[in-house]
C-alpha cells in the first residue's frame, strides 16, 4: 500500500524542483553567436558606447544571476520629452509607476524582482574624495541572467513605455553587479513554504485517520 504522507512529500518536492529550475541563476555562458546577437540589436537603435557596453557585458557572461543596483533621482515635477500634457496633480514617483505596471509582467516572467528598495536619508560621513550625490530612491534587481536582462532590453516592446521613466527621472544609474555574498537566498522562501504546508497537511491527515479510527 502506498504511504499517501510519502506521495504529497513527492508532489511538494517536485513543485519546488519546477521552481527551482524555472528559477535558475546557474545556467550556461551566452555563446559567441548569441553574444553578436544581441550587439547586433544593440546596435540597430543604440549608439557606438551603448554597444560596447552591451558587447562587454555580454562577452563576460558568467551564466549565472547578478544584481542591478538602480539609482534615480526623480525630477520636481514630472515632463516628457515630447511635451505631451501631464496631469497638474501627478508626482514624478506615480509616473513611473506607469513604468513599472507596463514592464513588471516582462521581468517577472523572466524570474527577475527585486531584492530591496531604500530611500537615503542623509549622509553622516565619508572618507576619500569622491563627487557628492543626491540619490533619493535606490534598488536592487535580481535577475537570473544577463541572457535574460539583455532579451528583455532588445527584444521586447518595453521601449514604448520608457517614456513614462524618462519623464519621472532627472538622473538614473543602472550598475549591474556580481553577487559576492547573499544571506538569505530567495530559494529559501519556497522552500520553507512548501515544508511547511507538507507538515500541516500531514498534521490534517494524520488527526482525520485517528477521528476515524474512534
Amino acid at each position: 500500500m502506498i504511504n499517501p504522507s510519502l506521495v504529497r512529500w513527492m508532489v511538494i518536492a517536485l513543485i519546488y524542483a519546477t521552481f527551482y529550475f524555472w528559477y535558475g541563476g546557474n545556467g550556461n555562458p551566452m555563446t559567441p553567436d548569441e553574444v553578436e546577437h544581441y550587439v547586433s540589436l544593440a546596435g540597430k537603435n543604440g549608439n557606438s558606447e551603448r554597444v560596447q557596453k552591451i558587447r562587454e557585458f555580454a562577452s563576460t557572461d558568467d551564466g549565472k544571476e547578478y544584481v542591478a543596483v538602480n539609482l534615480n533621482k526623480y525630477r520636481e515635477k514630472p515632463a516628457y520629452r515630447d511635451g505631451r500634457p501631464v496631469d497638474p496633480g501627478a508626482t514624478s514617483r506615480q509616473i513611473e509607476r506607469i513604468y513599472q505596471t507596463k514592464v513588471g509582467p516582462e521581468i517577472l516572467i523572466r524570474t527577475s524582482h527585486p531584492l530591496i528598495s531604500v530611500a537615503p536619508i542623509t549622509t553622516l560621513g565619508s572618507t576619500g574624495d569622491f563627487e557628492p550625490t543626491d540619490w533619493e530612491f535606490i534598488s536592487f534587481i535580481r535577475y537570473r541572467s544577463r541572457r535574460d536582462f539583455l532579451d528583455f532590453l532588445l527584444t521586447t516592446n518595453w521601449g514604448d513605455d520608457v517614456e513614462h521613466k524618462w519623464a519621472a527621472l532627472e538622473r538614473n544609474q543602472h550598475l549591474p553587479s556580481v553577487t559576492q555574498m547573499l544571506l538569505v537566498g530567495v530559494r529559501l522562501v519556497p522552500f520553507l513554504l512548501l515544508v511547511c504546508i507538507g507538515l500541516i497537511l500531514d498534521r490534517i491527515f494524520d488527526r482525520a485517520r485517528r477521528i476515524q479510527k474512534d
